[in-house]
């Protein structure tokens, strides 16, 4: 049994940060302790259909299979702009809660991680990665970039 809340959200200072590296990282400690694991991306941008993902990386580091993928959009950009560029409809914040809280029955931990940072646009209201942490009332695991600035960034995402 995880002694990790049952959802942990990971996001970060910004995009590039290491989200993805340290999601696979506690992903591989839980599931070593022999906790089932399952991994949502509500938003993948920047990937055309097919593509890899973030995801992907995840299985290959940590061994998790059990991975989701709520949306994909090809552009570079916050969820909301991706999906707008794309001509597609948003990701609903409150239907990705709901299916996550159903992922929560066959796993000990759901880990859900965020395009970009903490307050990124996924939504035309302003909802971000914040919002769907509240909704499901996980705590949130900032990932910062090493380097100059980053106590700052820190500073500001707390």
């Amino acid at each position: 049994m995880s002694l990790l809340p049952p959802v942990v959200v990971v996001s970060g200072t910004g995009t590039e940060v290491g989200k993805t590296v340290v999601t696979a990282a506690v992903a591989a400690l839980a599931r070593a302790r022999g906790d089932r694991v399952t991994v949502v991306k509500p938003a993948q941008t920047g990937e055309p259909p097919g593509g890899a993902g973030d995801l992907e990386t995840v299985r290959r580091l940590s061994g998790v299979s059990s991975v989701r993928e709520l949306a994909r959009f090809p552009d570079p950009l916050s969820p909301e702009a991706a999906a707008r560029a794309a001509g597609l409809p948003p990701l609903d914040l409150a239907a990705a809660a709901v299916e996550i809280k159903q992922l929560q029955a066959g796993a000990d931990l759901v880990l859900v991680e965020g395009a970009g940072g903490l307050l990124v646009r996924y939504d035309p209201a302003g909802g971000t990665i914040a919002d769907l942490a509240a909704m499901l009332d996980a705590p949130v695991l900032v990932v910062v970039a090493a380097g100059l600035g980053t106590l700052n960034h820190t500073a500001l995402t707390l």
